[in-house]
């Protein structure tokens, strides 16, 4: 250890000798591990028991902007990146008041107490033209080489994610600005008008609510793929939802060569669930009974008891073809061609992350295709 230790606001100062520290590293690149380490596809550290690097994979040098990872060795994580809070004192990485908000040395911390962690770190590090900044996730797991405590460190740039979600935020909440705008002009001009012009009007205003109505699903599906949605539950009748969907729907049909149907012995039932949700799945299963139905049939809807809960369903004549039966609902699969095929697959992922439901189908010859929404009672 080195005699003196510089003054802290969070972590011990105290270092190994680079001497030390040498040694370590040589052991541990000797050891049958480091070869399987240098071909893992993530930036991989580890560190000792006072934080310094005595392990470092090319992934992780070329992460630091280093010329090699032997360069990296005896720094600490936030040195070797060039954390601009660094060097603010003389303890270096992990001393500073910053530090305590640190998501990759509360990991490490964690780590060296025995346990695994996960956090995200973010790294602004300046060079000398710009400022940079880091997203990174880290993934610290506890180990041991003889008396020593090191810490592995796996971590993952997720800038691009981050900054993709951040753009989705802005595109959906100007898109919904800008439509909310024509719908208002809308709102304005349509009492105004003669009376010739209310069908077009009406054609408008279904348009613009359609339009709304794409941008919120793609919203609610991205939200809950990154389980950021938060239901919200209230008691719903099985015989008015249906009611609903079919005269909602049945605007899909322009030229109403296709009909939907209620069925008249569908019961009324009375249970819970996230009514956005449910009608996302719902006018999904629909649109894609109705786009497989030739002119003149009619989609039906309706509903039974099922074990401890509800089942609303959706039936049309056609029969899915069996390459469609087995990859339904993988995600990316579609028969409508390239950029589709979340449909189905965002239908069973509402079912299940937010209803605690589920969707499933059968299809046969005999008695055509039937999508069904299973929810608890």
């Amino acid at each position: 250890m080195q005699d003196e230790s510089p003054t802290t606001e969070y972590l011990p100062a105290r270092r190994l000798s680079r001497e030390r520290i040498l040694e370590i590293a040589r052991e541990i690149s000797q050891s049958p591990a480091a070869w399987s380490l240098g071909v893992v596809p993530l930036a991989i550290a580890i560190v000792n028991e006072t934080r310094q690097i005595v392990y470092a994979n090319d992934r992780f040098a070329a992460l630091a902007n280093a010329a090699s990872p032997e360069a990296v060795l005896g720094m600490r994580p936030g040195e070797a990146l060039g954390c601009l809070h660094a060097y603010e004192s003389e303890g270096g990485c992990g001393t500073t008041r910053f530090c305590q908000y640190c998501g990759a040395a509360n990991a490490i911390v964690k780590s060296l107490g025995g346990q695994r962690a996960t956090q995200e770190c973010a790294i602004n590090r300046k060079n000398v033209t710009e400022l940079d900044a880091l997203n990174l996730q880290v993934w610290t797991c506890p180990m041991e080489r003889g008396d020593q405590r090191l810490v592995l460190n796996s971590i993952l740039d997720i800038a691009h994610e981050k900054a993709l979600r951040t753009f989705e935020r802005i595109f959906f909440h100007d898109v919904m600005n800008a439509v909310s705008g024509i719908k208002g002009i809308h709102e304005i001009i349509a009492p105004e008008l003669p009376d010739r012009f209310m069908p077009d009007m009406d054609l408008l205003r279904r348009a613009i609510e359609d339009i709304q109505n794409i941008i919120e699903t793609q919203k609610d599906f991205l939200s809950v793929e990154m389980k950021e949605y938060s239901p919200a539950f209230a008691l719903c009748d099985t015989r008015e939802v249906l009611s609903y969907l079919a005269s909602y729907c049945q605007s899909f049909t322009f030229d109403a060569s296709r009909t939907i149907l209620v069925d008249p012995s569908s019961p009324t039932l009375r249970f819970s669930t996230d009514l956005r949700i449910l009608q996302r799945v719902m006018v999904n299963m629909i649109k894609n009974a109705l786009e497989a139905s030739r002119p003149g049939e009619a989609v039906t809807l309706g509903c039974e008891q099922g074990e401890g809960g509800v089942v609303l369903w959706v039936r049309n004549n056609a029969v899915l073809p069996r390459e469609t039966k087995m990859r339904l609902f993988q995600k990316g699969y579609s028969t409508k061609g390239s950029g589709r095929g979340f449909g189905t697959y965002s239908m069973r992922l509402f079912a299940r992350q937010c209803l605690g439901g589920d969707v499933d189908f059968e299809s046969a010859p005999e008695t055509g295709t039937r999508f069904f929404l299973t929810l608890p009672g």
